[in-house]
């Protein structure tokens, strides 16, 4: 057994190197790798874009147990700490478990049966199909069995699901009609197979616009990422070496840990995410500061005070370098993070600035900040007020790794190969973050008649999450996009029945989140137009389930799926 499992690990690494090898940009996904390994196992199981290269009957069938087997396990453990005491006074109370000294004891607080962080960073971390399918292949490759078993599928799912603790917390919103408070869950720690993290807050006080229109957001701000084992991929490999019966090797566990996480991703995605919008419109014409994710922006703006780059900038770069994505790692250089930092600078930089180059490597803070050291180090002086893109070019040829002008490209010098490729990029999408701000969807109409999170329905008198945030407003009041991008939706919800759910609504979409405006009266745009940032879109309306004329405003999470707080994105203005 063992044999055939580090022969099963040898061969497939063999066949998939040289594929894996060459540095494959972030944004793009590992499609090749999917299909390459899906081909390697097309007589194993039912399926085949599953199992094999083209698409069959049983591939929807198959994927559908999987992602039921994910929503149920993914869910199974989500636990609230503390329960009834004010989240200012303490964080998470649980023991660890004498088995396993890194693995939290669920047997404290209340069990939420949702993933509900306000930041959602625990849909980050949640258990995906392609993970529970690329473990179960990966078995029966290295046993030789045939077939996927339903049994085998639920003990994968089971075996590899996450732990996530929450606490409770408060959002108070405040103007000159006074306060309102709702309750929002913000997670505390995390054990999954992709590290075991622990989640720190502080409180915020934010003003936003001027005079009577001014208004005061109180609530907790994400600080920093605390990752707990040295090892983040060590629940895994664990599982890894009893699952598939590996040698207590570790430079063949990580071979094998990294095999399965490469092809589960190309599983997972599929397509590159930012395929429609590369190919079809240009940065300068969606970007806005809306597509920076929330729990990032405070980060950037800790590191403009420290090294004087300003935050539009580094989110720019870390647009470019990464698509905003902490666990973005290059699988030729290693470089890795947000700002795509190489393991060497890491290692020297990361301590300078009192970080722990392990525990912090996927905290998001540590990684802007030693981006923005290296950075500054290779721009020099800059005058931001000035003719600031001339003067980054050098610098940016330093920090993007423009050494020598490939054969075959068009271009007469380094520095005309990285203004043409990474630096003009930048400086666009850098413009679009500095000047470009979300919009407020209602202009005029700032009141929230219901927030997001749990609330009790109207209608039914049921408790319900509502994913978004209510804006009443006159019927026919002017609906603007809150942030640039294509218009991926125009119709009714039920168009059989106008009284169903959202009614008449449209959703738009940009590089990192989709906006969801619902119960319009009428709708101004066609799907696949693209607009700019407070271009009227619509109109309020009553359409739908909806007790009056208003607009439900929702923001999703283009990275995880979830719907997040809108506040995080746009404030009433």
């Amino acid at each position: 057994m063992k044999r055939a499992a580090r022969a099963g690990v040898r061969k497939l690494l063999l066949l998939l190197l040289p594929y894996l090898v060459p540095f494959i940009p972030f944004l793009v996904v590992l499609f090749l790798v999917a299909v390459l390994v899906a081909a390697t196992y097309s007589a194993m199981a039912p399926g085949s874009y599953l199992t094999g290269v083209d698409p069959s009957p049983e591939d929807k069938e198959i994927q559908q147990k999987y992602e039921q087997l994910c929503n149920k396990y993914n869910v199974a453990d989500t636990w609230l700490v503390n329960p009834g005491e004010p989240s200012r006074q303490g964080g998470p109370d649980y023991e660890s478990s004498p088995d396993h000294p890194y693995y939290p004891n669920r047997g404290r607080g209340k069990n939420i049966g949702a993933m509900v962080d306000r930041y959602r960073q625990d849909l980050k971390l949640a258990l995906t199909w392609g993970q529970v399918h690329g473990a179960c292949l990966f078995r029966n490759y290295v046993t030789g069995e045939r077939e996927i078993t339903d049994g085998q599928r639920e003990k994968t799912a089971k075996d590899l699901h996450p732990y996530f603790y929450y606490k409770e917390s408060e959002v108070t919103v405040c103007s000159k009609d006074g306060c309102d408070t709702y309750t929002v869950y913000l997670l505390v720690e995390a054990y999954t197979i992709q590290g075991h993290y622990q989640y720190h807050y502080e409180w915020v006080t934010e003003t936003y616009g001027e005079g009577e229109n001014a208004y005061t957001i109180t609530y907790e701000r994400l600080k920093d990422v605390q990752q707990i084992l040295p090892d983040k991929w060590q629940r895994l490999k664990d599982w890894m070496k009893q699952e598939y019966n590996l040698e207590n090797d570790a430079g063949e566990v990580e071979l094998a840990r990294t095999w399965l996480w490469e092809a589960t991703r190309g599983f997972d995605e599929q397509t590159e995410w930012l395929n429609w919008l590369v190919n079809n419109v240009s940065y300068a014409s969606i970007a806005s500061s809306a597509m920076i994710p929330p729990e990032l922006v405070p980060f950037f703006k800790e590191a403009e005070e420290r090294f004087g780059i300003p935050w539009w900038f580094l989110a720019a770069m870390a647009f470019k370098e990464s698509s905003f994505n902490p666990g973005a790692e290059n699988l030729d250089t290693h470089c890795y993070g947000l700002m795509q930092v190489s393991p060497s600078n890491w290692e020297h930089y990361a301590p300078l600035l009192g970080f722990d180059p392990v525990m912090d490597r996927d905290n998001p803070r540590a990684q802007v900040m030693v981006g923005a050291y290296l950075l500054k180090n290779y721009l020099g002086s800059v005058d931001w007020e000035g003719d600031w893109k001339e003067q980054t070019l050098p610098g940016l040829v330093r920090y993007g790794g423009f050494i020598e002008v490939p054969p075959g490209k068009p271009y007469g010098s380094v520095k005309e190969w990285c203004r043409a490729e990474y630096a003009s990029i930048i400086w666009e999408l850098a413009e679009s973050f500095r000047d470009v701000p979300g919009t407020w969807p209602v202009p005029g109409y700032s009141t929230i008649s219901s927030y997001f999170g749990w609330r009790i329905r109207p209608f039914t008198g049921e408790k319900q999450f509502h994913k978004g945030i209510d804006i009443p407003a006159p019927e026919g009041t002017p609906v603007v996009s809150v942030s640039g991008g294509v218009v991926t939706f125009v119709g009714w919800e039920n168009p059989n029945d106008p009284g169903q759910g959202y009614g008449l609504y449209m959703t738009v979409r940009d590089g990192q989140h989709l906006y969801l405006y619902a119960h319009l009266s009428r709708t101004d745009v066609v799907k696949g137009q693209t607009v700019q940032p407070g271009q009227q879109v619509g109109a309020v309306g009553n359409t739908g389930i909806s007790t009056g004329p208003h607009l439900h405003f929702g923001v999703q999470d283009l990275s995880g799926g979830n719907w997040i707080d809108p506040l995080l994105v746009v404030q009433p203005q």
